[in-house]
């Protein structure tokens, strides 16, 4: 019996490997560029998306004792844990796919929220590594609940702040959980919209940022007394704190009241007065830094093209030295112990990944920890340099081009078009944009207008013009392309997730004859619809649809929302589209992507549909298994359209389709 079951699984191995074999033949260029050129090795799809010998989110634990990454076991994630005063390595299994985790304080828990069916319902999920074996432990508050850790505090042992919206589904409420008995004390049972707590060491609260009904927020310090308001603000302004004040009465913030870019500021907390710490004229300050012990900014970064940065202390500025960053690339402190006497620092380059450095500050020491496998393929690989592209009303569109080695000439395109929409690319590493320029294609990222990170006047140039002047700036980021000499104008794709795949249906109904194919992931095609689709707790999203984009309760406005949708326009579409849905997905629901295929297909064009069973908005949440078959599915199509090449049969696609 078992050696029938044996012979009986061997020629499912074969039969499943011929199939494989035979339906994924190599695919040569057929673009003349390409044929003509000189195109590298090139790089199989699993190095981008499936190797099993990547490790990544190295992070230490607070004491210095350990640290723990990411890292595949068996073909599954898995967290490690190594003992940095003693030898060898512990591995933790969990059924989850950590997309982030953390200590706890006290350094026995590594601490992550585990989204389990795409659903976004997230659970808090805790591992204690004093405990041989241990195994993840939930921590469940309810059907249809999401959680999420609020804050761990520097001071708070085995007790961290969590929050969670089983009392109103609108609402996350505060409390305080002991990750050793699994018990709760509610802290803030909200009424206002929304509230944003900030922390003392010990995890009490000392300041509240509150969401009103009209859109307004107010930032309130808590007194003896009572709360007194510090500052208020709209929709397109912020003020984020980042520590208590100090026995000055002077509060660090990242804050844009009064200005457009958003920049580190201390403020008086007497007078209102602000003392701009670090600021950038053309974008906002993207992220701050502070030392874990005395809360101030250590280091300060923005990305006008490439990572900027400004560093306060000399002892970073020498921890940085000692790591030997080469010119142009990017670094980023991802941890520390509480004393700071350790640090693990990650040096960005965008061909070679993220490589890890452990800094040890006492003994002045530098070791490097882990160096991506994609390294390996670096020479094979393209660099991403930043663009300035003039929109057809004179505004500034900024992006990022990655073009393919060896070619000259004008090549097959794809345009990147990123999700949001308030959200933006960055220089660096993008597995994306490299594996499609090994592929053959010249890639352009836009960060079209409405995007984050340049400013408010930038976010607000797309008030009322979704799908017309945030269109255009795609039109004109292609046309810029072609006349650089960059693009061969009759094979450009576009292709975008979730807003981006918006923008993706959007071009092929709003300019069909400049775009030779469009590839959708989570895409919308009725925005006439989506105030009401999304998850209830998304508070603060009907403010920002209506300015930007409309009330669709108003009979006009409606006809006019609808006018601008793809699936209202499918019958205008004149080059084949690939879609692709999360069966899961609460943000863009699967009815989005149903209704533009049936639309499509109804008007006799050229559709791929593909649901992802399981699957919900994002895809690098999902197993490795879908996402090597998705991008595999979207190599190949490309090919097909543009003219590129497609990787033939590997052995991770086999096991991509037999592995569960």
């Amino acid at each position: 019996m078992i050696r029938k079951l044996f012979v009986a699984g061997i020629g499912i191995i074969v039969v499943g490997a011929a199939f494989v074999f035979f339906t994924f033949q190599p695919i040569s260029a057929t673009h003349p560029a390409l044929k003509s050129g000189q195109l590298p090795e090139l790089v199989p799809l699993r190095a981008f998306y499936a190797d099993s010998d990547s490790r990544w989110r190295f992070r230490l634990s607070p004491d210095g004792k350990r640290m723990a990454w990411l890292e595949s076991k068996w073909l599954k994630p898995a967290l490690w844990v190594r003992d940095l005063e003693g030898e060898g390595s512990k591995i933790y299994h969990t059924p989850d796919r950590v997309r982030w985790y953390a200590w706890s304080s006290d350094s026995r828990y590594l601490l992550y929220q585990a989204d389990r069916d795409g659903w976004e319902n997230d659970q808090i999920v805790s591992i204690d590594v004093t405990r041989e074996g241990a195994e993840p432990r939930s921590y469940d508050f309810g059907k249809d609940v999401k959680s999420w850790i609020a804050h761990i505090p520097p001071e708070g042992g085995a007790e961290i702040l969590i929050a969670h919206n089983a009392r109103d589904r609108t609402k996350f409420d505060l409390y305080r959980l002991n990750l050793d008995t699994g018990d709760t004390v509610a802290l803030d049972l909200i009424s206002d919209r929304q509230v944003n707590w900030s922390f003392d060491r010990k995890g009490d609260v000392f300041a509240r940022k509150r969401l009103r009904p009209d859109n307004r927020w107010s930032v309130e310090l808590k007194e003896p007394a009572g709360w007194r308001e510090i500052a208020t603000g709209g929709m397109e302004e912020s003020f984020f704190v980042l520590a208590q004040p100090d026995d000055q009465g002077q509060l660090l913030a990242i804050s844009d009241l009064g200005r457009d870019k958003q920049a580190l500021v201390r403020r008086d907390l007497e007078n209102g007065d602000e003392q701009v710490l670090y600021a950038h004229d053309a974008v906002d300050l993207s992220w701050v830094r502070s030392h874990p012990l005395t809360l101030q900014p250590i280091m300060a970064v923005a990305y006008p093209g490439r990572q900027e940065r400004f560093v306060f202390e000399t002892e970073v500025a020498a921890m940085i030295e000692r790591i030997g960053a080469p010119p142009g690339a990017s670094v980023h402190l991802v941890s520390a112990t509480q004393d700071f006497s350790a640090a693990i620092w990650e040096v960005e380059d965008d061909r070679r990944g993220w490589s890890k450095y452990l800094v040890d500050n006492g003994a002045g020491t530098v070791e490097r920890i882990d160096e991506p496998p994609i390294a390996r393929h670096a020479e094979h690989l393209s660099g991403m340099k930043p663009v300035e592209i003039e929109a057809s009303d004179g505004l500034v569109i900024r992006g990022y081009l990655t073009q393919p080695k060896g070619v000259s000439g004008p090549a097959p395109m794809v345009m990147l078009i990123h999700g949001g929409p308030v959200a933006r690319v960055r220089w660096g590493f993008d597995d994306l944009a490299l594996w499609l320029a090994n592929r053959g294609y010249a890639v352009l990222n836009v960060n079209y207008r409405g995007s984050a990170g340049y400013g408010r006047a930038f976010r607000e140039a797309a008030v009322g013009e979704v799908s017309r002047k945030m269109h255009q700036d795609i039109v004109d980021a292609r046309n810029w392309a072609v006349g650089e000499g960059v693009a061969d104008p009759e094979r450009i794709a576009v292709m975008g997730g979730s807003f981006g795949g918006l923008k993706t249906l959007t071009a092929l109904t709003q300019s069909p004859g400049l775009f030779a194919a469009g590839v959708s992931i989570n895409g919308l095609s009725d925005i006439s619809t989506m105030l009401r689709e999304v998850p209830v707790y998304w508070t603060g999203w009907p403010d920002w649809y209506r300015k930007y984009i409309g009330d669709p309760s108003d009979p006009e406005d409606l006809e006019d929302i609808r006018g601008r949708s793809p699936l209202f326009n499918a019958d205008k579409v004149q080059s084949p589209v690939l879609i692709i849905q999360g069966a899961n997905d609460v943000r863009v629901i699967r009815d989005q992507a149903d209704r533009m295929v049936e639309a499509l297909r109804n008007s006799g064009k050229d559709v791929q549909y593909t649901v992802v069973d399981g699957a919900g908005h994002s895809i690098s949440n999902m197993g490795w298994q879908t996402r090597l078959l998705t991008f595999r599915q979207i190599e190949r199509f490309l090919a097909q359209h543009l003219g590129g090449r497609a990787d033939g049969f590997d052995y991770a696609v086999l096991g991509a389709h037999i592995i569960p």
